[in-house]
């Protein structure tokens, strides 16, 4: 699936019902990404999101200080905490960084692999990711899963 196709208006308006049952608003329909074995794999902390998944989306409008030059051309902050929620009502606090080298985003840290295990994500599983505001207004990410293609043996948190 193209990472900037936009999803189908059907399931994206279960995903819409989803997030107001749950006080966020804002919501916006950043990517869709099949996962692959380093998204899920044991002993990876991070969900890879590449410049192209992430261009023309709005991540770079809700976390502009990520790509901020400092007076040395440097990026000035190159993480921020969000939390990233799931429609299963995990809630998990992360890093969204951005790579100044080669311009890609990151979802980093050890609750990101927490939110694997409990969510039981899979290699060739979908997720459809939003960036949103909570009730509270603070910037968080949302993920929908969708059961994919891949074999058990790939899946994490699943009895195999």
């Amino acid at each position: 699936m193209d990472s900037r196709r936009r999803i189908d208006p059907a399931e994206e308006a279960r995903h819409r019902q989803v997030m107001d049952s749950l006080g966020l608003y804002d919501a916006d329909w950043a990517l869709s990404k099949t996962l692959e074995q380093s998204d899920v794999q044991s002993g990876q902390n991070r969900l890879l999101l590449t410049k192209e998944t992430v261009r023309g989306g709005p991540i770079p409008k809700f976390f502009p200080e990520l790509e901020e030059l400092g007076d040395d051309g440097l990026n000035a902050q190159n993480k921020v905490s969000v939390k990233v929620l799931d429609a299963e009502g995990h809630e998990k606090d992360v890093h969204l960084r951005y790579l100044n080298s080669n311009r890609a985003y990151r979802v980093v840290g050890s609750d990101w692999r927490r939110l694997v295990e409990e969510s039981h994500m899979c290699k060739g599983d979908r997720l459809d990711m939003y960036a949103c505001r909570r009730g509270d207004g603070e910037r968080c990410l949302f993920v929908f899963r969708s059961k994919g293609g891949g074999d058990s043996s790939s899946c994490t948190g699943r009895a195999i």
